[in-house]
């Protein structure tokens, strides 16, 4: 049996997917790329690992727009706000991409690239694009509830999708399209943020059937790191998470870019 993965190294995993999931720099490239740098073995820390540490940022997103959720809930009743069900639209269109990731051929092409780094600087130095490009997008109004239209969720939607491969950064994908296709700044990001949701939520749900249909008998790896991990995602996400919102309001993406040049260098150069 593989040796049990450490609660200090699992807090700092968890706490290092909490500040990587919401600042466009990828989660999953950087879970990974510590994993292997730092030799954590795969079967302790590995994929499984990173869809729990995903869940704790899960938790982060439904407080954080906790106020969002509820409107939209109520607008499905009669009456309700014609605009929220517009929103509700726009969310199930944005996640139908998604269903292409189940693809058993898409899933294992996701894993292969989560073992190799120089996969993953190059997803990272795509990002830096993606942010580099929003500096020059403009938007089409200044409604601050602005939702998108169908087209603008389908191609979001796509754009998520694509985030499914470590390096490219799914918060930074999909607020660099929606800033592209015009929309303003803090309803790019709450569309991005609430589009997340069913994206996380499905990957857990994913995660908890397969560990229910663990045959009897199998090497089973203690819970404990894999809870200290949750949490530790789970507050430092509440922290980052606002953050970024307040710096895409004030100064955009592209203080990031530098970042994810050096990290992406250095993942092709390494190795």
């Amino acid at each position: 049996m593989p040796e049990a993965l450490s609660l200090g190294l699992a807090a700092a995993l968890g706490a290092l997917q909490g500040v990587t999931e919401f600042l466009p720099i990828s989660s999953s490239g950087h879970l990974s790329l510590a994993q292997r740098w730092l030799g954590v073995d795969a079967s302790v820390a590995g994929h499984r690992f990173n869809i729990v540490v995903h869940a704790g940022t899960l938790l982060s997103v439904l407080w954080v727009y906790r106020d969002d959720l509820l409107q939209l809930l109520r607008s499905l009743a009669p009456g309700g706000s014609i605009e929220r069900r517009r929103m509700i639209g726009a969310l199930v269109l944005g996640t139908l991409p998604l269903a292409l990731a189940l693809v058993p051929a898409v899933e294992n092409t996701v894993l292969a690239i989560e073992a190799e780094p120089t996969w993953i600087g190059v997803g990272l130095l795509l990002t830096a694009g993606l942010l580099a490009f929003t500096h020059y997008a403009r938007p089409r109004s200044d409604d601050p509830e602005a939702t998108p239209t169908v087209l603008q969720a389908l191609v979001i939607g796509l754009f998520q999708l694509g985030a499914i491969v470590p390096g490219i950064s799914r918060s930074g994908a999909t607020i660099a399209a929606a800033l592209a296709l015009g929309l303003p700044r803090l309803p790019a990001a709450r569309f991005s943020f609430l589009l997340s949701i069913p994206a996380i939520l499905g990957a857990s749900l994913k995660e908890i059937i397969a560990i229910s249909q663990t045959p009897a008998g199998a090497a089973v790896q203690d819970p404990l790191p894999y809870v200290v991990g949750f949490f530790a995602s789970l507050v430092v996400g509440l922290a980052s998470l606002r953050l970024l919102v307040h710096l895409l309001v004030r100064v955009g993406l592209l203080p990031f870019v530098p970042y994810l040049i050096l990290v992406g260098s250095a993942a092709l150069l390494l190795g």
